[in-house]
């Protein structure tokens, strides 16, 4: 018996070549693609750092250079850029090359965020991207062991006396912000407080713990680094904390008479990037994006961020660029205090 072939088994056959020289050019691209992103790099990558030496970013970085190293098989340096809270070195980053070879390390909110709307850095918000929430740190209301001010409410009443009060910022940072966004809603001037102007967390916490300023709204787990000299008044966070004794910041100020207010006195660091990176050159974004996510999962890495008090948690770039999106929103609608 004849057996008749079909249209369509006749057009599958016709069509057999074609799919196979498909089929090879796809395995062929994607051959390609791989080797391409195991070939960079091949020259050393730098990570540039907006602050001195000695803050909780610049140890961040060169504990990701140490441990990312190896995984990228090229030295990877730090290069300490400071001024302008921030500004100048979020500047500098962004008039390199968005070809994988210089990073950013910083925190995305509020510094960057501030350097963008409060200090006029000549970059958009948007030209960069956050590859991982690695350090999402609330903030405490904090005061020396000695400080006369046992608790949040006594603390507000010396800031209603002009002058009586001093307190440690950095320009434009989540505790400067919260401090003028608290005073305003408490109905009190922001000249009464005495503003002394760091560059840098390590000075700041310095201060602080040299009693040297009465009081300052710092990020919770970097300041964990001076413990023994200062207490914390209120965390500025939805949930308590475990490594601070103190009240819910907007429970104290619900106590005031006050409704709750934007927590925006923490920081969130991370490695960032050129926004324009994954698509002009997807196969070195991926290969980052392969080495950060493996270096924080790694053990000898969370040891060594246990050791140094440094968060390590890995967040998708999404989720990540998405949270720092929302907090950068609230510095907008605050900055204005500032000017």
């Amino acid at each position: 018996m004849t057996h008749k072939t079909s249209p369509l088994s006749a057009a599958i056959k016709r069509g057999l070549p074609t799919l196979s020289a498909g089929v090879s050019c796809l395995v062929l691209s994607v051959g390609l693609a791989s080797a391409a992103q195991a070939d960079w790099p091949e020259d050393p990558i730098e990570i540039v750092v907006p602050f001195d030496a000695g803050g909780s970013a610049d140890r961040m970085a060169r504990g990701l250079a140490e441990h990312m190293s190896p995984r990228l098989d090229v030295p990877v340096s730090i290069v300490n850029r400071p001024g302008g809270a921030g500004a100048l070195g979020a500047t500098y980053f962004q008039q390199q090359a968005a070809d994988g070879q210089t990073l950013l390390v910083m925190q995305a909110t509020p510094y960057l965020a501030s350097a963008i709307e409060v200090g006029g850095a000549p970059v958009e918000w948007e030209d960069f991207q956050l590859l991982s929430a690695q350090w999402n740190d609330y903030g405490i209301v904090a005061v020396h062991n000695d400080s006369p001010y046992q608790d949040l409410e006594a603390l507000v009443e010396a800031l209603r006396e002009p002058g009586a009060v001093s307190s440690g910022v950095i320009v434009g940072n989540g505790g400067h912000l919260q401090t003028l966004v608290m005073m305003d809603a408490l109905d009190i001037e922001h000249d009464n407080v005495r503003f002394v102007t760091y560059s840098g967390g390590a000075p700041l916490r310095a201060a602080l713990a040299g009693n040297q300023v009465d009081f300052e709204i710092l990020a919770a787990e970097a300041a964990l680094s001076i413990s023994d000299e200062v207490r914390a008044l209120a965390v500025v966070n939805d949930v308590p904390s475990d490594n601070w004794d103190a009240p819910l910041f907007n429970d104290e100020m619900e106590n005031l008479g006050v409704e709750p207010l934007p927590l925006i006195g923490g920081n969130v660091t991370g490695l960032i990037v050129h926004a324009s990176l994954q698509e002009e050159h997807p196969d070195r974004y991926a290969r980052l994006v392969q080495a950060y996510q493996e270096t924080l999962e790694s053990d000898e890495f969370q040891a060594w961020a246990d050791e140094a008090g440094i968060g390590a948690d890995w967040v998708s770039p999404e989720e990540s660029q998405a949270l720092v999106d929302e907090a950068y929103r609230a510095v907008q609608q605050y900055a204005p205090l500032l000017q």
